[in-house]
């Protein structure tokens, strides 16, 4: 079993009447609230280290987030009409995929890796909230109040912890419209900063530790950061169950990621242009002291806390499932969701940047989600829905010879073949063809990104060390 990282938002108790069912529009505010901040404030650094090129790799990778998308969709169209109990499995759709094509062994490790990736996806949420809160705190004080993100960490997770002991949301249609509404006022605050800014008027001195990486290093770290912000997959089939029309999530892709795309090429075209290299992992970091920049490090905490304690709450549903934990309210569930709190703060005091965890996960992680198991998944379904579409002609022939005209016809009428799509023979070459390709070259990505991360990651703590050596020290000395 698995759980997306926005099962919540869709939970299925309150989708039983169709009344209830997403229609396309709010599939694309889902989307765009998997998506959030991130590709506002943090992306565009990636892409101005990477130049031109940059611009080029995300519209490739982003093309291809699309289309394997879109075939997670068509599998799962494709596994309901072959298979009617999938529907009873609705609620984990992508371990329900990977067992139906290739088994239970490797359902369950597809489930072990979207679960590690929902936790790791938390880590760089908590430490970005913290660093805009000490942001913060710093301008509207004239650099008085000095207390490091590392401190703000902690007392984020002790926040976050009792609400996550009350378990989910009840209304997460309105926490996804207003985390989305988070998202557009975040965009239009920083696109005002930068557009009313100077990059005289910046503090663009930055003695961040900066190690010497070659083109392919830039180029395999924005590949990784841009599979992190743009992780939709194990989501996408949880939208998809839940729509009115569940034969439009084309529509419901392409709406998510344009929006999206468009608010994140707008931001990185403005800070090229104003602060070109310059421009720090956060664009609020970049940008000179303002109010409405105040007002966007305050929008961006609270989107990502709200982003956080979500994606977080399925998981440990899904884990208290697993152990046996009644879902009222009791003791063993406080002990644990507090344990997995403390881990994850844990975690975000032991890196050294946000940005490089969101490289390392995009990479190692997420690459396979979404570039190589939708094409296996597509493939086996296909050879699956030909063998079964073979399978009802022949039970269909038979009925012919042994069968009353009377049967025949109640036969014919009971089995919908039209349900099928009629591939050409080109249509299918082509469909093997892209997913022999993208599955050839994302496993390429996945190796070399994930060395190039652990690469930096040793060289980043071996010039500064992360939070929970300062954090002891501090402790240590009290």
């Amino acid at each position: 079993m698995e759980l997306s990282e926005r099962n919540l938002l869709l939970d299925h108790t309150s989708t039983k009447n169709s009344n209830n069912k997403l229609s396309v529009i709010f599939a694309i505010v889902c989307i765009v609230d998997v998506f959030g901040v991130f590709p506002v404030i943090t992306l565009p650094k990636a892409i101005i280290d990477s130049g031109f090129y940059g611009g080029i790799i995300i519209c490739i990778v982003c093309s291809i987030q699309i289309y394997t998308a879109i075939l997670l969709g068509k599998s799962w169209i494709i596994a309901e009409k072959i298979d009617m109990s999938v529907k009873t499995k609705n609620r984990y759709p992508y371990s329900a995929l990977a067992e139906i094509t290739y088994g239970t062994t490797f359902s369950n490790f597809v489930s072990f890796l979207v679960n590690v990736t929902i936790f790791g996806g938390g880590i760089p949420n908590l430490i970005v909230a913290s660093q805009n809160i000490e942001l913060l705190g710093l301008r509207l004080s004239s650099g008085t109040f000095d207390v490091s993100f590392c401190y703000w960490i902690i007392i984020i997770g002790m926040i976050l912890c009792p609400v996550l002991w009350l378990g989910s949301p009840k209304d997460m249609k309105l926490l996804c419209t207003i985390s989305v509404a988070n998202v557009v006022i975040v965009f239009l605050l920083v696109t005002g900063c930068l557009l009313f800014s100077t990059r005289a008027s910046s503090n663009s001195s930055d003695n961040t530790f900066q190690p010497e990486q070659s083109f392919w290093e830039l180029i395999f770290i924005c590949y990784g950061i841009i599979s992190f912000q743009f992780d939709i997959h194990p989501s996408i089939l949880t939208i998809q169950v839940d729509m009115k029309e569940k034969s439009k999530l084309n529509s419901a892709v392409l709406g998510g990621f344009t929006i999206s795309l468009g608010m994140f090429f707008v931001v990185t075209a403005i800070a090229a242009s104003k602060y070109g290299l310059s421009v720090k992992p956060s664009l609020l970091e970049t940008l000179p002291t303002t109010i409405p920049l105040h007002f966007a490090a305050l929008f961006v905490a609270l989107q990502l806390c709200l982003s956080s304690a979500v994606s977080n709450s399925a998981l440990y549903q899904y884990m208290e499932d697993c152990m046996s934990i009644p879902r009222a309210f009791n003791h063993r569930r406080c002990v644990l969701r507090t344990t997995l709190t403390f881990l994850a703060v844990l975690i975000a005091e032991s890196v050294p940047r946000f940005d490089l965890v969101m490289s390392l996960i995009g990479g190692t992680l997420t690459g396979p989600l979404i570039f190589i198991f939708p094409p296996l998944f597509y493939l086996r379904m296909l050879s699956m829905e030909d063998k079964h579409m073979k399978q009802v002609a022949m039970e269909t022939f038979t009925s012919i010879v042994y069968n009353t005209e009377e049967e025949i016809n109640t036969i014919l009428t009971s089995r919908d073949l039209s349900q099928f799509e009629s591939r050409s023979v080109l249509g299918a070459k082509l469909d093997v063809y892209c997913c022999v390709t993208i599955i050839a070259f994302s496993t390429i990505c996945t190796l070399v990104t994930t060395y190039v991360n652990i690469k930096n990651a040793i060289a980043f703590a071996n010039f500064s060390q992360p939070c929970i050596f300062n954090v002891s020290s501090a402790l240590i000395s009290l």
